[in-house]
């Protein structure tokens, strides 16, 4: 069967069911006539272009949109039904059938969707997009239907049952194999229980973090623990909520796709909400490769031999670049107009808070953020010369961005949750996992070529050896492991201080190791031999890192109270120390900048500091926003 003909009998059984079950009004909005003739023949094709590349079904467009306002024993909504129209509409016009739901029951709206799911075919586009209330109850979401009873607060039970489920929709929208599931939910709202015994139930206000199945890209219109405005004030006669407004207008822009649009609804709305001053900053989740814009008919895309998906993506041009919502105007010109990314000397922050951002080191300018994805971070590493950047998350993910505009590039889960990640010296990544598993990943395709269990425990970090043969592993367990690159194979292993988790290493030259350890202390280490040759407690408690100063005998620790201590081979007393962060100083290294040797420092006070190259003074101060847990650099040149 045609996806042309199955639409039309889809529809008409629609219908059917409406009229013999007089059920709640669910209408089915269809183009305008010469809008229906071009969607006809851009079916057609697709048709054509399916049967071309031996697929059954030409891709379908479908969406279903749900506004929910007169609410009978909670608070009433006055502009969701209006969202749920406005949007309708909008999609129908770019190719959607849209089915539009308002004011339903949790019955009806249970059937909406199940109706709606049912007709998702394997390589269809799905949008559902929900307008009303929707509570956090035990950290999963709810969407509320119109009869949702204003029940105890004990009785949160009793909501769940009477709701409907997110979670539950995107698992079923998963099973259909479409090519692109997006939901986007305008249901941040206020605590809608007028009742004061139920105002505990999703009184953080908001909606709660999700992990978005592969293939779908969630919405919404509030960030974790923030409610969404209906109006900015008491003369906004804008029949529209604040979210859904910016929305409507940039979905028709050609040149954004779907993640810009996101980032672009996000920047908008948040300048919005500030100018009244409340604090709203839509947040997405995005477990999409491929870009998809809701004026073109495809998602562009390549298939993988293993399942993932890469996409093929254009070069980069000015209007790729994320524009950081900040002063540095200037800054922002100078990107822009400068394609040669891999040139810069670059230094990459990661936040608790999932923002990454990008920093040109040479004039300690941002250049691009990556902020809105709500992704937990695990590490991150530039990769490809400084022209992508690889992000581990906290669910198992690995993702490539191209840089710097943060276009997805490829992505996997590995089966363990990457904790660090280097690069070969032919390109390849080498992963390390949570619980000693280490894994050489093809950097093109993304597919693994060998794993092997090195440690029992966390693995960081990674270093290639001089040759490019070795990878050499500190872990959690005490040990230092050396492994041949090409088959994964163990080829030695040091035993270090038993009891005691290594934090970091560096080598100080080709024969001598310093490991530092979650307990604060400094081990020297013969790397030829095995022995340890000091080991010695550096007296500012758990270390994250150590780098090795200039090419001579020094290095530098970071301590948990924020301090720098540098040391000289040989010694178990500092040379001396600094106080360069007002928390844990998560990290310093060096790095080149043009000529000069740079230090970079950064804090879970939110700072990265560039030093000079003696780490005596700060040449540049800048604010991530949130604690630096992650960061990496990139020489340049």
């Amino acid at each position: 069967m045609s996806g042309l003909c199955r639409q039309v009998q889809s529809r008409n059984r629609l219908l059917e069911n409406l009229i013999c079950n007089r059920r709640k009004p669910v209408t089915v909005m269809r183009p305008e006539p010469n809008q229906f003739r071009a969607l006809l023949r851009l079916l057609a094709a697709l048709l054509l272009l399916a049967i071309a590349h031996g697929r059954a079904e030409a891709e379908a467009r479908l969406a279903l949109v749900i506004g929910n306002d007169d609410y009978t024993n909670i608070t009433q909504l006055k502009k969701a039904v209006n969202d749920a129209n406005a949007l309708g509409k909008t999609l129908a016009s770019m190719g959607f059938e849209v089915t539009t739901a308002t004011n339903v029951s949790r019955r009806d709206m249970n059937r909406a969707i199940q109706t709606f799911v049912s007709r998702v075919r394997q390589g269809d586009v799905a949008m559902l997009f929900y307008a009303g209330h929707g509570i956090e109850i035990g950290g999963k979401n709810y969407l509320l239907p119109v009869d949702v009873p204003d029940a105890d607060s004990g009785g949160a039970g009793f909501i769940e049952a009477e709701s409907v489920a997110l979670d539950d929709i995107l698992e079923r929208l998963r099973e259909r194999d479409a090519r692109l599931n997006i939901v986007v939910l305008d249901a941040c709202r206020n605590n809608p229980f007028a009742n004061s015994r139920t105002r505990g139930l999703g009184s953080r206000g908001g909606l709660a973090r999700i992990s978005a199945p592969q293939g779908t890209f969630v919405m919404y219109s509030a960030d974790i623990g923030e409610t969404a405005l209906d109006r900015l004030g008491d003369d906004d006669a804008n029949p529209n909520s604040v979210f859904t407004r910016t929305l409507i207008p940039l979905l028709g822009r050609s040149d954004l796709d779907l993640v810009d649009t996101a980032r672009e609804v996000r920047r908008q709305v948040r300048v919005l909400a500030q100018s009244v001053r409340h604090e709203q900053t839509p947040a997405y989740y995005d477990a999409v490769l491929g870009e998809f814009h809701f004026g073109e008919i495809a998602v562009k895309e390549e298939k993988q031999e293993s399942g993932f998906e890469v996409a093929s993506l254009p070069p980069a041009s000015p209007d790729d670049i994320v524009k950081p919502e900040t002063e540095l105007a200037e800054t922002r010109e100078q990107t822009a107009s400068d394609p040669q990314i891999a040139t810069r000397a670059m230094v990459v922050t990661g936040g608790e808070k999932d923002t990454i951002r990008l920093w040109d080191a040479s004039s300690a300018k941002l250049l691009s953020e990556l902020e809105g994805e709500k992704i937990g971070i695990s590490t991150i590493r530039f990769t490809a010369n400084g022209t992508r950047l690889v992000v581990a998350t906290t669910d198992g993910g690995l993702f490539s961005y191209a840089l710097p505009q943060f276009k997805k590039r490829n992505a996997i889960y590995p089966g363990f949750r990457v904790t660090a990640v280097s690069e070969t010296q032919d390109g390849h990544l080498l992963l390390g996992g949570e619980e000693g598993t280490l894994a050489l990943v093809d950097a093109e395709t993304f597919t693994i070529r060998w794993q092997a269990q090195i440690h029992s425990d966390i693995i960081s970090p990674i270093l290639v050896s001089a040759d490019g043969e070795s990878a050499v592993t500190a872990s959690g367990d005490g040990t230092i492991a050396v492994t041949d690159i090409a088959d994964g194979d163990l080829v030695s292993r040091i035993e270090t201080l038993p009891g005691k988790e290594i934090t970091d290493i560096a080598f100080l030259g080709s024969a001598i190791i310093i490991a530092t350890h979650e307990d604060g202390t400094i081990a020297h280490i013969n790397y030829k031999t095995g022995k340890v040759i000091a080991a010695f407690d550096a007296g500012h408690g758990w270390i994250s890192s150590v780098d090795i100063v200039g090419s001579g005998a020094e290095y530098v620790t970071t301590g948990v109270d924020g301090v720098l201590s540098f040391w000289i081979a040989g010694s178990k007393l500092p040379l001396r120390q600094l106080q360069a962060h007002k928390d844990v100083a998560s990290g310093a290294k060096f790095m080149k900048v043009g000529s000069t040797e740079v230090m970079i420092s950064t804090g879970f006070d939110g700072s990265l500091k560039l030093w000079d190259e003696a780490g005596r003074t700060v040449m540049a101060d800048l604010d991530h926003g949130s604690a630096i847990l992650h960061f990496d650099f990139h020489n340049g040149g």
